[in-house]
């Protein structure tokens, strides 16, 4: 009796096995495509996942090199007070963000224009080479009067010359 009992049991498995294989093979297209779906919407959530949630820094991969050629505090200070130093210059600050050096010069009301831009460019020459060649320049002068000039300037790391726009 055990045995026919066993054998039962094989044989019950192994239809239930064989419908399972029955029922692919009758839907192989549709099994087919439900796979190929699956592997499209995986490949789709590992892409969005990398493009558009991925990494937690806000500049993304555009500092890559900055720790080679990164400015000190002290560095940027001593820049605003060497700017300060010459006569016709009032005000200096240089500060860094991101990728971006930002002069702020406010010259005295007897400046014209064009010395305000020679201070401009001889501000970006207290940086060495390879700072110029890494760091985007943004300038803005002012005059220290009421109608004076308040020209914006940028330079960015692969030109060499700085853009006015007068505002």
């Amino acid at each position: 009796m055990k045995k026919k009992n066993k054998l039962k049991d094989i044989d019950v498995k192994s239809i239930k096995i064989g419908k399972k294989k029955n029922i692919i093979m009758r839907h192989k297209f549709l099994f087919f495509i439900s796979v190929l779906m699956f592997i499209a919407i995986g490949i789709m959530l590992y892409v969005f996942f990398s493009l558009f949630v991925g990494g937690n820094d806000k500049y993304g991969d555009r500092l890559k090199g900055i720790k080679t050629v990164q400015i000190s505090k002290s560095e940027t200070n001593k820049h605003a007070k060497e700017i300060t130093s010459k006569e016709e210059v009032v005000d200096s600050k240089v500060r860094i963000q991101g990728k971006i050096i930002y002069i702020n010069i406010k010259v005295n009301e007897n400046t014209s224009l064009d010395r305000a831009k020679e201070i401009a460019n001889e501000a970006t020459n207290l940086f060495s080479e390879k700072e110029r060649k890494f760091y985007d320049f943004g300038y803005f002068l002012s005059q220290n009067k009421e109608d004076g000039f308040i020209v914006i300037g940028t330079k960015n790391s692969s030109s060499d010359g700085i853009v006015w726009m007068k505002s």
